[in-house]
Formats: structure tokens, sequence, C-alpha cells
């Protein structure tokens, strides 16, 4: 078991906590220095030994992260240079280089396998068996910064140390450090290592429950999601949380929210029609909502038109965008494809299961998304069957748009 490098600095070395509130989102990423590794050692000794922290592990991590990060610095720098540090391909890169390195490591948003995940799996083993053992996870981020963590287990509890690594001025510094003792813990059948660290009543940062995926996905299906399940998510829309399909008019879909998040399909960015407190309104040509809609479906004018509200006169579509009445929990699931099935079609039947980290599960919802790939590359959502459901969880976060009574009501019989 590859473990986290303990260098020279173990009792002496301590860290300026160049970036005390960076927590798991990253830094902005600066210039790399043009220092050689012997100098960047140097300068890394000189922090450690000016520094004060107190606490010896924490020292001792923190040491221990700088030194990982020397591993890896070349594909930052690279990728630095050419403006690609937040490509899956050089997290990919790094995660790899770790792996080949000895370590365990991923990402933090669990996009791609595991490497060297025999060494977790061996640690939640003995700790499912109530015996002791420890296990270093490393989970790399965007903009080339890591998160560092060491298990450690004794009679089923399991306790943790992690810091933060980010880049600076083209050199790795030390970042958020936080020890806890998870209140609960799982490792569920689909491989997914689930923790939670206690936040007390009335806390208003990020929540405190981690999943970590450990068995691996297979190549297709990381790729299918990627492709046709990423971008439709759950945030907004009941896409993969209804029964629907072509042939019955979509179900209960809402068309304005396929708009809002097929719009951000095509064009790669947010619907040029932002939300006012007081209820915005505007009419959207049809020919430019119509395309939308028809670039991911097989649907006909006459069926948006029946669903929506249309203005022949003047060849538009009303639109509000969803505000503040109808916004959503802010840590909503994310889908991942754990299977899938070409049909005789043509089509492509992908189980698709809903991550809720919040909830500790990988299976808030689960079911069968289907697309059609068509030649010229693009494809078609064709329908949706939900086939497994967690109790009490599944489809919570989900907040209908508001109907025309209930914006009428809160826009309209109002005054501001």
């Amino acid at each position: 078991m590859k473990k986290l490098p303990r260098s020279k600095f173990r009792n002496s070395a301590v860290l300026l906590l160049a970036c005390a509130a960076f927590g798991l989102t990253g830094c902005d990423a600066s210039a790399p220095s043009e220092n050689s590794s012997e100098e960047q050692a140097q300068d890394t000794a000189s922090a450690a030994d000016s520094a004060d922290v107190s606490n010896p592990d924490e020292a001792a991590l923190y040491a221990s992260c700088l030194e990982i990060a020397d591993k890896y610095k070349d594909i930052y720098t690279q990728a630095f240079d050419t403006g690609s540090l937040d490509a899956l391909d050089t997290i990919q890169s790094i995660v790899s280089r770790l792996g080949e390195e000895g370590y365990c490591a991923s990402d933090a948003d669990n996009q791609m396998n595991m490497v060297n995940p025999d060494q977790l799996e061996s640690f939640l083993s003995a700790a499912g068996s109530g015996g002791e053992a420890e296990a270093d996870v490393l989970l790399v981020m965007e903009n080339g910064s890591i998160v560092c963590y060491e298990f450690r287990t004794q009679g089923g509890s399991i306790s943790a140390q992690r810091c933060t690594l980010y880049w600076e001025g083209g050199a790795p510094k030390a970042g958020y450090y936080e020890a806890f003792t998870a209140e609960e813990w799982y490792y569920t059948e689909n491989g997914y290592f689930f923790f939670d660290q206690y936040r007390m009543p009335g806390y208003d940062g990020p929540p405190g429950e981690i999943g970590i995926r450990v068995k691996p996905l297979d190549a297709d299906c990381r790729e299918y999601n990627r492709k046709y399940v990423i971008p439709v998510g759950y945030n907004r829309n009941n896409v993969l949380i209804s029964d629907w399909s072509e042939s019955d008019g979509f179900g209960s879909l809402n068309f304005y929210d396929l708009y809002d998040l097929m719009y951000r399909m095509k064009y790669g960015m947010e619907a040029p029609y932002p939300y006012a407190y007081t209820g915005a309104e505007y009419e959207i040509p049809a020919a430019e909502f119509d395309s939308v809609l028809q670039s991911y479906l097989n649907i006909s004018t006459d069926t948006i038109r029946s669903r929506t509200v249309y203005d022949p006169g003047n060849d538009t579509y009303q639109y509000r965008p969803r505000g503040l009445e109808d916004a959503e929990y802010p840590y909503p699931p994310y889908p991942e494809v754990t299977a899938s099935e070409t049909q005789a079609d043509g089509t492509l039947k992908l189980t698709v299961q809903a991550v809720q980290t919040t909830n500790l599960t990988d299976q808030a919802v689960i079911s069968e998304l289907v697309v059609r790939p068509l030649a010229d590359g693009s494809f078609q959502y064709v329908s949706n069957h939900v086939t497994g459901t967690t109790e009490g969880i599944s489809g919570t976060w989900f907040t209908p748009r508001l109907t025309e009574d209930e914006w009428n009501y809160r826009y309209r019989s109002r005054s501001y």
C-alpha cells in the first residue's frame, strides 16, 4: 500500500495557511514558477520551518501533500501553459500519474475510475469487521488542486484527517486542514464509500457528507453519461425522475424546463432571459424556441404549442424564467450510467442512478433512459422509465415550475 510520503519535516514541518478559507472548490491558478525541483524543495523547507502549526499531525500531512505535488508538477505546468487545467484529460493525467506512483487516487467529482482502489477496499473491509486499518486517498480537483485524506479505523469507527493543496505562482501551497470522526459511514454494493462530518445546527457552509466511488464503471458507461445524461442531470427538471416517452407526448415534462436545459446544451450558455425579482416575462420567437427543443427531441410544433403559451399573432412563446419562488435545493444528485444496452432499433437504453451524497445514497432514483443516436453525431431523447426509488428521498429536491395561477398570485397580485 502506497502511503502518503513522510518527509524529513515530519516533526518540524509547519506551513503557512496561505488559503485558510480554501474548500473543495479550489483556488485560482497563477503562472508556474521556473524554479528547479531542488529550488522548489528548498522553498518548501523554508516555508515549513518558518510557519506556526502546533499540531504535528497537521504539519506532517501538509508536508506530505507538498511532496506529492512535485510528482505531477510537470503535468500542472504544461496544462497551465496551454490553458487546459480544468480539462478532464488533465485531471485524468494527474490521477494516472499518482496511480503510477502507487497512490490510491481519483477525481473529486467521481467522473473517472479510481486508481489502486484495492487499498481503500481493504480498509473498508477491515472497518466493516471492526478491525484496525489505515488508508490514504488523494482526490484531484480542477486547477491541479488535490484533497489529501488520511483514514483510520478501529472498532468500526472511521476517523479522517484532510487537507487541501493548491497552486500559487507555480508552487504548491497547503490550504485548509481539519480532522474529524465520521458520524456515519457506508460502503454500498455499487461501490461508493459514503461518510459524513458533523455540522452544528445553523451551519450554513457546504454539507458534511462526502461520497467517493471506489469500484470502477465501464468506460462506455462513463462516455454515455458525459454525452447524454450529465447535460440533463437532476437540477430544475424531472427528465430522469418521471415516466415519459415521445409516443405519449413526453408525459409530464415541462417544455420551459426543457428549453432552459437544452438551450444550454445547444449553445453552451444560459438562455438570455434573466430572472427578475418582481417576475420577468418575455416573448421568445417561435423559430428559436422550437429549434432548441427539436434539436434533442423528435417533437412537432403542434405538441410544443399544446403545452406552452403561444401567440399566433406575433409568432412567439410566452416565457417566464424560474426565480426565487420556484428555485431548488442547492445540492441535487448527480447521475451515473451503470449499464447500457443497444436495442434492435438502434437506440441506447441507459441505466441511470442518482447519486445523492447529502443522503449518503447512490440510488436515490434508478431509471432507464432511452436515447437515439443520429448519423450526424447528434441525438434525441426518446423516453425514461423509473425502475427504483428510495423512500423519502427520491425527487424531494425537485420543485415544479410555477403554474399560471401561482405566478399571477406571486407577481401580479402583490405590490413591491
